[in-house]
This record gives structure tokens, sequence and C-alpha cells, in this order.
């Protein structure tokens, strides 16, 4: 008899991580799995490791050469045995409940097709840096969450439908390494809602080859794109690239010649193009028109004196109920009046971090600091379009 549920690993070179992953796994409280081993040609004792515990419910398939994360990934969900999918990476590992709370979501809910948990990030050394605590309560805050790029599942905490993910063809081999959520983002088109365990079932591993700035350059880059084919789903006829800077609340919209009144106009058209896509009632609508409100209006404080921040202003104002307008109508003006202090002392502390990185000593001591912001940002859906 299959196994209910999946958990999909692919590694390469895995030592010394791997251990702790598989016994995490082999620990759990729920029993009804199989842990796929996608080896991706390592050449270390990888593969070694795995085979010393000795444990029947691992099954191991072995790629003749590296083919990378994103194509083992797709073999190994081609050849799972389980409906439900949960996927870990070699140097995490997760709690003893993760996959008995993830399922019983998946069993509460059927319209709920991809679950998550908060995670805590560790450095290298096993210390803590931060607890991802992101909630997902409904499809409105999901829609919401995919439109400004902070789609809050991180991939090694990730329990999934098998069958959907199949049927839009697993994950797109060209968008790695921001594979997870261009996937999140399809399963979103398709009406499948997405929950939030919120418990600390997962613990991610922060190390120095995750914080390659190309290689976060690159994924900042693949992700904007997979944005823009999302949004253009939702409005093909709206300026797909200022709206992801603007959603996203990213400083380069401020570097874009955007027109407010085109923007705004596309704006309108996303919100009722995406009410009419992904068959948004009209609660689920309203909901997602007010966060996107206050979206719009914490964008417009990082700029208060621009003209473009003041159209924004005005057109998130005009669609916040009463009582939270007179609060975010505060905001906005105490940051105007402030602006130019802000904006003097942002120009100061980036003058100090240009000569912290310039002196050995104080490097040192930031680089915990710079750590600890970019946890927030690895796998946990914080990057977006910065």
């Amino acid at each position: 008899m299959s196994p209910r549920v999946t958990v999909l690993l692919a590694v390469h070179n895995g030592e010394p991580y791997i251990r702790r992953c598989v016994e995490s796994v082999l620990g759990q409280t729920f029993a009804d799995f199989e842990l796929l081993i996608v080896d991706d040609a390592s050449t270390d004792s990888t593969v070694a490791t795995i085979k010393s515990l000795g444990d029947e419910r691992i099954r191991i398939l072995a790629n003749e050469t590296n083919l990378g994360q994103v194509p083992s990934l797709n073999r190994g969900l081609r050849e799972a045995c389980g409906e439900i999918v949960a996927r870990i990476d070699a140097d995490d590992w997760c709690l003893p409940e993760r996959l008995e709370r993830q399922v019983a979501v998946l069993d509460a809910e059927p319209r709920v097709g991809l679950v998550g948990t908060w995670m805590d990030v560790v450095g290298d050394d096993g210390r803590p840096l931060d607890r991802l605590t992101e909630r997902l309560d409904s499809f409105a805050q999901f829609v919401y969450a995919t439109l400004i790029m902070r789609v809050y599942v991180s991939h090694p905490s990730a329990v999934y439908r098998r069958e959907p993910v199949l049927a839009l063809g697993g994950y797109d081999e060209a968008t790695g390494p921001a594979e997870d959520k261009d996937l999140w983002r399809r399963l979103a088109l398709e009406r499948w809602d997405a929950r939030i365990v919120p418990e600390p079932l997962v613990v991610y591993r922060l190390h120095d080859r995750q914080l390659s700035q190309v290689q976060a350059a690159h994924q900042r880059d693949v992700d904007g794109r997979s944005q823009e084919r999302f949004l253009a789903e939702l409005a093909p006829d709206a300026p797909h690239r200022p709206l992801r800077l603007l959603l996203a609340a990213d400083p380069g919209l401020w570097r874009e010649r955007v027109d407010a009144e085109e923007l705004l106009a596309g704006l309108e058209l996303l919100l009722a193009g995406g009410q009419e896509r992904l068959r948004l009632d009209p609660a689920e609508a309203a909901e997602v028109e007010r966060l996107v409100a206050g979206r719009l209006l914490e964008a417009a404080r990082s700029k208060p004196w621009r003209p473009l921040a003041r159209a924004l202003a005005a057109w998130g104002l005009e669609r916040l109920p009463e009582a939270e307008r007179r609060t975010a109508s505060a905001a906005f003006a105490r940051a105007r009046a402030t602006a130019p202090v802000a904006d003097v002392l942002h120009r100061a502390a980036r003058r100090a971090a240009d000569a912290a990185d310039a002196v050995p000593a104080l490097r040192a001591l930031e680089r915990p600091a710079k750590r600890s912001r970019l946890a927030r940002r690895v796998y946990g859906k914080l990057v977006g379009g910065r």
C-alpha cells in the first residue's frame, strides 16, 4: 500500500548536515510516509550516510549527472508515491509534529492545496537568529500576499497536494531559485488556497552559500519576471512592471517614469481582473482591496514629498474604512512632516554601513545583524521585488 505522504529531499553534497535532516524526518509522529531522496550526483559521503541509517522508509533516486535542484525536485515529484508532498532541504530539519499538523490542515480544508509552518532560523553554528511567524488564514490573505510578493509559505516548510502540482507541470525549471514562489502563484491562479500552521515546526539553517549576492540578484530577477506573468494573468492590459514595484513597495518604483493616473488605473484593472480570474466573492474582493489600500499608503510614506506618493495616498485613503482612514491619514501627515529628517538619517546610516564594510573589526560585528535581517528573506518570501 502506498504511503500517504512523500517527504521530498533533493541533495548534492549534503555533508555535514544530512544526518540531522533525515533523522528529524524519520522521527515524525505521523507515520504514513516515505522519504524520497534525489541524490544529485553527490561526490561526498551523503549517500553513505543516508544508507547507514538503514530505514526502509527511505528511497534513494540517483542522478547520473548533476542536474540541479529544480530538475531533481521534478524527478522526485514524478516518482513520488504519496498523494501529499512535504519538502525539506538537506541543511534544515523539522520537529516531530510537523507532518501531523500540516496533514491535519489539508484533511480539514479540501480547497487548501498548500500548507507551511512558522520557521526558526539558525546560523551555521546552530545559534538562533530569527523566527518567521507570518499567517495565512483566508484566501483573500493568500491573494494579497501573492500580489505584494510576500508568499509566506517557505519552501523547506511546504506541504502540498501532489496531483494539482503535477497538473501544472511541476516546478518551472526556468524559475529557479524562485521556483517555489512561481509554483505558489500558479496554484493561486487555480484557486488553491494556502495556510500556515502557527507553530515553529521547521528549523532553517542559514549559511554563507545562501547569501551569495550574485545568486540573490538572479533570484530577484527571476522572481520579478514570474510575478509580472502572474499580474498579466489577472490584467493583461495593465502596466505590469510598475504595478509589481508598487505592490512590492520596491524602492525601484521611485526611479521609474510613472504617470500616477495611468498606474492607478492599471491597479483598478488588476483588482477587477483578480476578482474575476480568481473567482473572489464580494467579501474576499473587498478584503483584498482594503489590504491593497493599506499597502499603497505604506509605499507612499516612504517618499511622502513626491507627487506620486500623494496620489497613492489619496487612492488608498479613499478605500479604507473610516476608522482606519483617520489613523492612516495621520500617519501619512507625520511622514510628510518628518521626511527631511528621516532622509538625512537614512543617508547617514548608509554611510555608516559602508564604513563598517571597510573596517574588518566593524564588519565582524555587523555580520550577525546582517544575517538576522537576511534570514527573513531566505525562503521566507520577504525578498519580493527588492
